[in-house]
């Protein structure tokens, strides 16, 4: 009888140390990954636009859109995976771009397979070219019998993805995702592409299985934040960090966005905290860890090359006059070219043998960027990182490192040096960048957050009610609401602007109407309009040089941040602004492309 209640005395001493015990980082991971997943199925293709797509007809039969030998010119070329088959060639006057069904066909097919974030289709594009194969069936000769079985002949498997800049790291890991997924049931792969045109539903869920992985590697992310924050100042600070960080709006987009930098940023969080190790403990283990998972960040995407700093401070360290500490790190920087190797092996190869689709990929991506003009580069880096992560946590963040620097030390440095060396890279060629270009600065923003947290945490140990306003004033000034909002209202579908603004046009309009448009079509920047039997016509940038205004389109529509993108186009002069959606006041959210702001435009009589 007492040794029961010693033991029942016991189970609720034990209840009580469960009840009183703080809630852990990874049940607070857990449920921040149970609240955003179901944000994952925002901008998916499906045929809920149908209506509007094929003017209330009967949508496409598959064989309309001559898909299969889209897909075999995609296969036999060699430039890259994220070029176009048919680029929109400027002519530099207005083109009708529904000419021909060949026309209509080609973007209808956007819409049907393209979700409404630019590049998520490219990593897709990469992988439906290659040719996992490794035998394919030869010709009968003449001496065979008809029904006998054909020969085969084995042959090497085609795995070029032929799109270098999102790394193979990132683009075989996709791959083995959708296979799984597909054995499980979650997803559907088919040989036949008809089935995704028929059913855009169907390839909407490559799209989910591949933000599922960007938002596992968030939740890495977090918990690398709080064991950063922890040791830079104790518990308080991790558990800011984590806050500051879930509430940044360029992690919040990095999550839900099927695209490599998260994963990267994530991979290079984590080569710091082996990297500090290092510096603090000397064993070959942490030195040889943060050389494998910088090298697989680089092995992500091309940026990741930025984690290398973490074994260049090493190395400039005072740890690197101990014994036996080169050669520690010589076999580090080995793993880490290793590692993007094995990852990445077709760039390596095209370097020594094969050089037109590295030299397409190349030149289709170096023509986004130029380096040059540093002090506006400076300028509008500086605008996206407060948009990155609030004007309050840069503030607060630039002033709360020299307090880390004084306690800690050196190895800071370790910490800092991957973001101070992205940051460099954009103000180089961040001049005149769009605001989704902030997707590079997420580890600078991560690292302004963790030193953020370590100022409030400091100030809470000396002024608890000081630093719970100072914590509260940090985090309204963060713009994360409008970003949920935005995420929110595409994944409904109902409230989205690009299908609000397209059922406008459909009443604004009449059938034999033309609409112009400034963009190429793709269900990212055009809203959803008559493609299969409407007018579509597009405007060039500088003005038609035998310009006919009365055949100028109606109405005239397109997406961007703001509308003083186009506020000196020569076209203004014929428009006059009708609508906006979101409707006009709203707080945008520039960095995601979820609920992009799209205007509408009338012609004046």
């Amino acid at each position: 009888m007492t040794r029961a209640k010693s033991h029942a005395g016991k189970r609720i001493e034990t209840s009580r140390a469960a009840r009183n015990r703080p809630v852990s980082a990874g049940r607070a991971i857990v449920l921040w990954f149970a609240l955003m997943a179901p944000l994952t199925f925002w901008g998916l293709p499906s045929r809920d636009r149908d209506d509007l797509l094929f003017g209330g007809e009967r949508a496409w039969d598959a064989q309309r859109y001559q898909i299969d030998s889209k897909i075999e010119a995609r296969r036999t070329r060699s430039a890259g995976a994220d070029t176009d088959l048919d680029p929109l060639k400027g002519t530099g006057e207005i083109v009708n771009l529904t000419a021909t069904e060949a026309d209509r066909a080609a973007i209808l097919l956007g819409y049907r397979l393209y979700s409404r974030q630019p590049d998520e289709m490219i990593t897709f594009m990469a992988l439906q070219q290659m040719d996992p194969r490794v035998r394919e069936p030869v010709e009968r000769s003449h001496s065979q019998p008809t029904d006998a079985p054909r020969p085969m002949r084995w042959r090497f498997p085609d795995l070029d993805p032929k799109l270098y800049q999102y790394g193979g790291g990132y683009i075989y890991l996709i791959g083995a995702v959708v296979g799984a997924t597909s054995v499980l049931g979650i997803t559907h792969l088919s040989g036949d592409a008809g089935v995704y045109l028929t059913q855009p539903e169907l390839f909407a869920r490559f799209y989910v299985a591949s933000r599922f992985v960007s938002l596992l590697f968030g939740a890495w992310v977090l918990l690398a934040v709080s064991k950063l924050a922890r040791r830079a100042a104790g518990r308080t600070a991790g558990w800011l960090a984590m806050l500051c960080v879930a509430c940044a709006p360029v992690f919040i987009t990095g999550v839900l966005e099927a695209k490599p930098h998260m994963p990267s940023v994530c991979m290079i969080l984590w080569a710091v905290l082996r990297g500090l190790d290092y510096a603090r403990w000397g064993r070959r283990r942490d030195a040889l860890w943060a050389g494998v998972l910088g090298g697989y960040a680089f092995g992500l995407v091309l940026t990741g090359l930025v984690a290398v700093t973490v074994l260049a401070v090493l190395f400039f360290l005072r740890t690197a006059h101990r014994r036996g500490v080169l050669q520690h790190l010589l076999v580090a920087g080995l793993c880490f070219a290793a590692v993007y190797v094995l990852t990445n092996p077709y760039p390596v190869y095209n370097v020594l043998f094969e050089h037109e689709s590295l030299r397409s990929n190349l030149a289709n991506s170096t023509a986004m960027y130029s380096v040059g003009r540093f002090a506006e580069g400076a300028a509008r880096v500086a605008g996206l990182l407060c948009e990155a992560c609030g004007i309050s946590v840069c503030l607060a963040g630039l002033i709360g490192t020299w307090p880390l620097v004084r306690r800690h030390g050196w190895p800071v440095t370790v910490a800092a040096a991957p973001g101070l060396a992205i940051l460099l890279i954009c103000v180089a060629i961040g001049a005149g960048k769009p605001a989704e270009y902030a997707r590079f600065l997420a580890l600078p923003a991560i690292l302004l957050c963790i030193s953020t947290a370590a100022l409030l945490a400091g100030l809470a140990a000396r002024r608890r009610i000081v630093a719970a306003l100072a914590t509260a004033v940090v985090l309204v000034l963060i713009p994360a609401p409008s970003y949920v909002l935005s995420f929110v209202n595409d994944t409904r579908g109902a409230n989205e602007t690009r299908f609000a603004a397209g059922l406008y046009l459909r009443e604004a309009t009449g059938a034999s109407d033309s609409i112009g448009v400034l963009q190429e079509p793709a269900p990212y920047a055009v809203p959803p309009l008559d493609f299969a039997g409407g007018s579509i016509l597009f405007l060039p940038a500088d003005r038609p040089a035998d310009l006919n205004v009365s055949e100028l389109p109606g109405r005239l529509v397109y997406t961007a941040d703001d509308d003083r993108v186009h506020r000196q186009a020569w076209w203004q002069a014929y428009y006059e602004l009708d609508r906006r959606f979101p409707p006009l006041g709203t707080r945008l959210s520039p960095i995601t492309w979820a609920n992009k702001a799209v205007y509408v435009y009338r012609r004046r009589d």
